[in-house]
């Protein structure tokens, strides 16, 4: 079995890679590390720029991963800065912007794994809409609010096997788990 260092202090983020990447056959080692985040909506660029930084830090290989929120009505904002909208305005604030207006939105991930060649990215997205109002509130902010494409009921109201198994994260693991396993 293959494994991989995995970079988040976000334990639920880390179990859920861990389950995903397991299918492939992928163990994933967890380690939470303080590195600084550029500010950027672009979740490839905040990842690979994650990846470079965790890499130098340990000198081994790491995988890092970064997931924003696109919302058309918003010009694509917040994207990767979602964590700082929903510090600043909370999910209502986003609720009471979208109010007659278009609520497409897309999730998207981007898992970058950095080793002494360099940085590889991989992503993953899932078109969706905005819903009317917070529903069952988790771990994951905005899942309260993010219905996916297909589905009646936001990400936080599917079960976790539903969602891990349509997710922008999933679609991005299994990107990277192809590429991995070929290394």
């Amino acid at each position: 079995m293959k494994e991989v260092l995995f970079i988040s202090g976000n334990r639920n983020k880390a179990r859920e890679v861990n389950e995903m990447l397991g299918a492939w056959g992928i163990s994933v080692k967890q380690k939470p590390l303080e590195i600084e985040e550029i500010q950027d909506k672009d979740v490839e660029k905040v990842a690979g720029k994650k990846a470079e930084a965790a890499f130098s830090a340990l000198r081994v290989p790491v995988l890092v991963e970064d997931t924003g929120l696109h919302i058309e009505a918003m010009n694509g904002y917040p994207g990767s800065l979602i964590r700082h909208f929903i510090d600043s305005i909370e999910i209502e604030g986003i609720l009471g912007f979208l109010k007659g207006k278009k609520r497409s939105a897309s999730a998207v991930t981007a898992f970058a794994y950095c080793d002494h060649d360099g940085v590889h990215t991989f992503r993953g997205e899932k078109p969706g809409r905005i819903a009317d109002e917070i529903k069952t509130r988790t771990d994951f902010d905005w899942d309260c609010i993010f219905i996916p494409e297909g589905h009646e009921v936001t990400y936080s109201q599917l079960s976790s096997d539903v969602k891990n198994s349509i997710s922008q994260r999933r679609l991005a693991l299994e990107r990277f788990a192809d590429w991995f396993q070929k290394q």
